[in-house]
């Protein structure tokens, strides 16, 4: 029976781990802090002016890759489930 390698094993279990960890911060916590307007919902203009950030919509939020992908999977399902 042939041994796996001690590295390959742990790089295996950190990334399971990982991603379990991400999964669970995606469902309890679905919105992240921007990363445009770093959460404060309005961006810098010209000189003095702060406009409404166009990648949150003004809300400070945004969300996660992981939620979006759960989105997307969640509803490809109900989509075949009812055809």
């Amino acid at each position: 029976m042939p041994t796996l390698d001690p590295l390959a094993s742990t790089l295996t279990l950190a990334t399971a781990g990982y991603a379990a960890w991400y999964s669970l911060a995606c469902w309890l916590a679905p919105y992240a802090r921007c990363r445009a307007c770093l959460g404060r919902g309005r961006r810098r203009g010209d000189r003095f002016t702060h406009r409404p950030c166009r990648r949150c919509h003004a809300t400070g939020r945004r969300l996660r890759l992981g939620r979006r992908l759960a989105n997307v999977l969640r509803h490809e399902h109900e989509t075949y489930r009812s055809a």
